[in-house]
């Protein structure tokens, strides 16, 4: 619950605690954070089903206005609730969106990819472009847990969720465009490969070069963005700004330095089988 009011401290504990109490609740912990002129205040319960959702959200907004800490209801700015159920559904929706996500590009890969079988199995690029997006929502996912394990407002939500899956999207379109680059300049000159006069490295070597830019105008300019949704942005933007820009630094990083030399690998073996 995020609160337009500049006249609460640490008191509100024990204040929400004892109305909680009262009312025959058990809170696990409440907890008040400060910063700016916005509070958040975070409480933790085990509640059994919708009524008990709406009674507790009216209790709270009754004891805030009772106690003085605000003068009515629209000092509320935001209200969010997590509770099991709600948590096993974006779990499981997040998951089956892995999954469909990988199975289709899977499928696009097959295809695409059919020209360049000879340098590269379409499979093993498949597999690499996995690799390289469990990494990239890897990192941002440890970073928040450093925060979260810092600041104790910050929890797994539906907009972490929606973060990752961002972040997933883009470094799967990364890696893409990398990989679909090597494979116009293969195709264009498969004749020079088979008589001698370019190699993969050379292939790889151009096809990066003829990316790079476009790779670093997108990560930054998208940096940018998420720079200014953090600094101007509250609540669940401002979680929203940190994991995705956790996002655009690692995905930035693994399509270029992560992604194309782990197919150069795979592609010199490919060849030396071949011959």
């Amino acid at each position: 619950m995020v609160i337009d009011t500049p006249q609460i401290d640490q008191s509100v504990d024990a204040l929400v605690t004892k109305s909680l109490t009262d009312s025959w609740f058990v809170p696990g912990k409440v907890t008040v954070w400060k910063k700016d002129d916005f509070a958040t205040l975070l409480v933790q319960l085990q509640l059994t089903d919708d009524a008990q959702v709406q009674k507790v959200t009216e209790l709270l907004t009754k004891t805030l206005i009772d106690g003085k800490v605000i003068t009515s209801a629209d000092n509320i700015l935001e209200q969010s609730i997590i509770w099991p159920s709600i948590w096993a559904y974006m779990k499981k929706s997040a998951i089956m969106a892995l999954w469909r996500g990988m199975v289709f590009m899977a499928i696009y890969i097959l295809f695409a990819f059919a020209a360049m079988r000879h340098l590269i199995s379409p499979t093993l690029l498949w597999v690499i472009t996995i690799l390289t997006m469990l990494f990239d929502i890897a990192f941002p996912a440890g970073m928040y847990a450093i925060w979260m394990s810092i600041d104790p407002i910050v929890q797994i939500d539906a907009v972490f969720i929606i973060a990752l899956l961002t972040v997933m999207w883009y470094s799967i379109n990364d890696t893409i465009i990398i990989f679909d680059r090597v494979r116009e300049n293969y195709v264009a000159k498969e004749d020079q490969f088979t008589s001698g006069k370019w190699d993969v490295e050379e292939l790889f070597e151009k096809s990066l070069w003829q990316t790079m830019r476009r790779s670093i105008g997108t990560s930054l300019t998208t940096f940018l963005v998420v720079v200014a949704m953090w600094i101007f942005g509250t609540g669940s933007l401002k979680l929203f700004a940190f994991t995705f820009g956790m996002g655009v630094l690692s995905w930035s990083f693994s399509s270029i330095f992560f992604a194309a030399p782990l197919a150069y690998l795979f592609s010199q073996k490919t060849l030396q089988k071949n011959k």
